[in-house]
């Protein structure tokens, strides 16, 4: 099964609710990590 996760949704300023945008896609144990926007990190660990 394939999982997809937006940590960060936001345009080109990041908002105190909104990070830029980020997509981590999963599928059978292996994982991408695509358009990370800065604080990206920090959306991965609230996500």
């Amino acid at each position: 099964m394939t999982e997809v996760c937006l940590p960060g949704t936001g345009g080109m300023v990041p908002l105190p609710d909104r990070w830029l945008t980020c997509c981590w896609i999963e599928q059978q144990g292996c994982a991408v990590l695509i358009d990370c926007g800065e604080g990206t990190q920090i959306a991965l660990k609230e996500a």
